[in-house]
């Protein structure tokens, strides 16, 4: 797997995450965003990738994974760094609006803040990671792959 299939992989993870952090604000979205955050986000970029992207070829299980537990990682962060302030914002314009304890964290204990982005990116990592797999899985039963150019070739050499 290439470095540039990395890093698209990355802003495009960081650019879903964000979106799904924008669109969690609203308090009955949240249980859906964060179901396709921990389950679909890296089959829905993995997808978006093979569909319109040049690079991403035939994949194996393990760069499956290993490229799912990325996109999913940096969701999590992109999502993070979108709803939280997001949500102090809301706190500001609508005094009753539930704000899931994140102003208190961020004023209080901000080494408490990143420890549970981190702990819950890997949880979301390793969840995607699973799942991209799987849909390695199941694209490489169905997706036509080229014909082997090693031939067997019978030499004989006369002494």
């Amino acid at each position: 797997m290439s470095e540039i299939i990395i890093k698209r992989a990355v802003v495009f993870a960081l650019i879903l995450g964000a979106f799904l952090g924008l669109l969690s604000v609203i308090p009955p979205v949240i249980g859906f965003s964060l179901f396709i955050l921990s389950f679909f986000s890296s089959i829905i970029i993995m997808l978006f990738m093979k569909k319109n992207d040049k690079y991403l070829g035939i994949l194996t299980n393990q760069e499956g994974a290993v490229l799912g537990a990325i996109i999913g990682f940096f969701s999590s962060v992109g999502f993070f760094i979108s709803f939280c302030p997001m949500v102090i914002f809301m706190k500001l314009i609508i005094k009753d609006y539930y704000t899931y304890g994140i102003p208190y964290i961020l004023q209080d204990a901000i080494w408490l803040f990143f420890i549970i982005v981190f702990m819950v990116s890997a949880m979301v990592s390793m969840l995607n990671s699973v799942c991209a797999m799987g849909m390695t899985f199941v694209l490489n039963k169905f997706e036509t792959k080229p014909n082997d150019i090693n031939t067997n070739l019978d030499i004989k050499i006369n002494d």
